[in-house]
């Protein structure tokens, strides 16, 4: 199904990819920090989930329809930033808050809902497709054919390996995130989280759509 020698290429530069700082990295740290363990491994297992989405995407050929269109990929890419400032929103309106009785049980955001805000800004993020686009070609061997399904084992691949990283900083996250509530924090891990829910909108609807 792939060639041995271009999968263990592919394999060096997915484990470079998946951990090098990223949005990505940065999603899930905001997501521990607001939502414990469990919402940062939620998060992360929606990240990748979209990822699986966009790897389909890529073998299909939809990418490829989005990618050459500017209005598609703008449409994209300012939603993408738009819902991520509204994270930030809500993020920053728990931060401003009144201050809970002592003893009060806050009510816990649902892992799904947390797994479902990470799974809508992974897709509305044209970048992804664009970098599928970019990546997963060069290590397809068109005389083993069906470059549909090399291209989607690939980026399942690299889903995978991102997945186990991206729990990884989870767990840290909810780990320090438990420690700094416990100390009388947990407020400011709010404001925190708003901030890089709206950097990250920033980012996203700043950047420039990548040469072709």
């Amino acid at each position: 199904m792939l060639d041995p020698t271009l999968a263990a290429a592919f394999l060096v530069v997915a484990f470079a990819v998946a951990l090098s700082p990223g949005p990505d990295v940065m999603f899930v740290l905001a997501s521990g920090m607001q939502h414990k363990t469990r919402g940062a491994v939620a998060s992360a297992v929606g990240i990748c989930t979209g990822s699986l989405v966009h790897a389909l995407a890529a073998a299909l050929g939809v990418s490829a329809l989005i990618a050459s269109s500017p209005t598609a990929f703008l449409v994209l890419q300012y939603l993408g930033a738009a819902y991520l400032a509204w994270l930030g929103f809500k993020a920053f309106r728990q931060f401003l808050r009144p201050e809970p009785d002592s003893g009060a049980v806050l009510p816990q955001t649902p892992t799904a809902h947390v797994f479902g805000q990470a799974l809508v800004t992974n897709l509305l993020n044209p970048k992804v497709i664009v970098f599928y686009l970019a990546l997963l070609p060069q290590f397809v061997s068109l005389p083993l054919g069906h470059v549909g399904l090399q291209i989607f084992v690939l980026g399942a691949i690299h889903a995978a390996i991102g997945l186990v990283y991206l729990v990884v900083i989870g767990c840290v996250a909810g780990r320090a995130s438990y420690w700094l509530r416990t100390s009388g924090f947990a407020r400011w891990l709010d404001a925190v989280a708003g901030m890089v829910f709206v950097g990250l909108a920033f980012r996203l609807a700043l950047t420039g759509r990548p040469s072709a």
